[in-house]
C-alpha cells in the first residue's frame, strides 16, 4: 500500500507535465520492464537480448515524441534483432531475436501510446481518466472478487481472479469511463464504451503477464515495489489497453 501510495503521485506529475518529462518516465520504466522480462526469460532458460531491446524501446518512444513514422523503425528494429542472431549460437540466437522483438514492441511501443493520448486535444486529462479506469478496474476486481468471487475466471493462468471479480471490475471501468469523459463534456455512450473496452482490454492484460509468469516459473515479474512486484506487475493492464485507447479516442472524434 505505501509503495501505490508513494508511486501515484510520481505518476501524476509525470502526466502533468507531459513532453520530455513524460517520455524520460516511460523510458525508464520501459527500461526497468526490459531487464525484468530478461530475469523472467534467464529463470526458464530462454535466450533474450536485453541491451537491444532497451534501445529498441527507447528509439520508439523518442520517435513517438518527435512525431516520427514509427514503422520504419519496427522494420530496422526486427532487422537489428534476426542480424544479432550472426553473433549468437544459432538455437539461442533466433529464439532471442523473437523474445527480444516482442519484448521491445510490448513495452516500447505499447508505452509509446501513452504519450501519444498525452499530446490529443485535452490530453492531460483522457490519460488520467485512462488511468482511472484502469485503476477502478484492478481495485474493485481484486476486493469484489475476493468478497463475492467463488467461480474461478482462469485457473490455469491466475487461480485467484474469479468472474464475479472480473464482472465488478468491468461495471466500476465503464462507471469511471463515464465520469472521465463526462468531466470533458463528451456523450455518456463514449465514456461508457471506452470504460468498458479498457477495462476489458486491461483484465485481458493482466491474464497475458500472469500466463508469461507462470510460463517462466516466477511469482513476479521483478522485485522493485515491495508488495506489488515488478513495473510490469503494475503496469500490465495500463500497457494492453493503451493502444487501443488511442485509437478508440481517435475513432469517436475525441481526440
Amino acid at each position: 500500500m505505501l509503495t501505490a501510495v508513494a508511486g501515484l503521485p510520481i505518476l501524476v506529475a509525470l502526466i502533468y507535465l507531459g513532453g520530455w518529462v513524460l517520455a524520460a518516465g516511460m523510458a525508464a520504466l520501459a527500461a526497468i520492464g526490459v531487464y525484468e522480462l530478461e530475469g523472467m526469460f534467464r529463470a526458464r532458460g530462454v535466450a533474450f537480448f536485453p541491451r537491444l531491446a532497451v534501445l529498441w524501446t527507447w528509439s520508439l518512444l523518442l520517435g513517438r515524441l518527435l512525431g516520427w513514422r514509427l514503422g520504419w523503425m519496427v522494420a530496422v528494429g526486427i532487422a537489428l534483432a534476426a542480424v544479432w542472431t550472426l553473433w549468437v549460437a544459432e538455437g539461442a540466437g533466433f529464439q532471442g531475436a523473437v523474445t527480444t522483438t516482442w519484448g521491445a514492441l510490448y513495452l516500447g511501443w505499447f508505452f509509446s501510446f501513452m504519450l501519444a493520448i498525452r499530446e490529443l486535444p485535452h490530453g492531460r486529462a483522457l490519460l488520467f481518466g485512462f488511468f482511472l479506469v484502469v485503476f477502478s478496474t484492478d481495485t474493485l476486481a481484486f476486493f469484489g472478487g475476493r468478497a463475492l468471487g467463488r467461480a474461478r475466471l482462469l485457473p490455469r493462468v491466475s487461480p485467484g481472479k474469479t468472474w464475479v471479480g472480473a464482472a465488478i471490475g468491468t461495471a466500476a471501468g465503464v462507471l469511471a469511463g463515464g465520469v472521465a469523459l463526462g468531466w470533458l463534456h463528451q456523450p455518456w455512450w463514449a465514456g461508457f464504451g471506452m470504460g468498458l473496452a479498457v477495462s476489458v482490454l486491461g483484465q485481458l492484460g493482466d491474464l497475458v503477464e500472469s500466463n508469461l509468469k507462470r510460463y517462466c516459473g516466477v511469482k513476479d515479474s521483478g522485485g522493485l515495489l515491495p508488495g506489488h512486484g515488478g513495473i510490469l506487475d503494475r503496469f500490465d493492464s495500463a500497457l494492453f489497453a493503451l493502444p487501443f485507447a488511442y485509437y478508440l479516442l481517435r475513432g469517436l472524434g475525441i481526440g
